[in-house]
């Protein structure tokens, strides 16, 4: 699982992006910073979805200690 700081580094570096393609396009009028927009805030919209998709997902139960047993912190232990 990528790091917290790592994803904030690449949309803050995305976001930048964004602002500077739209700061270009606003050179040639309207029409085309409104449709950056709209694709911009339709990509972001399913950035964001499918996001909280994948980290919904990615939730462990709590208590277990892997992924590859079935057996949690609480059962008890046999020492042979």
């Amino acid at each position: 699982m990528p790091s917290r700081a790592l994803a904030a580094l690449f949309l803050t570096a995305t976001a930048g992006l964004v602002v500077v393609v739209g700061l270009a396009l606003s050179t040639l009028g309207v029409v085309p910073v409104v449709c950056w927009a709209a694709v911009s805030g339709a990509a972001l919209g399913m950035g964001l979805r499918r996001a909280r998709g994948l980290r919904a997902t990615q939730q462990q139960p709590t208590g277990r200690t892997c992924t590859c047993c079935t057996t949690t912190v609480h059962d008890p232990v046999t020492v042979i």
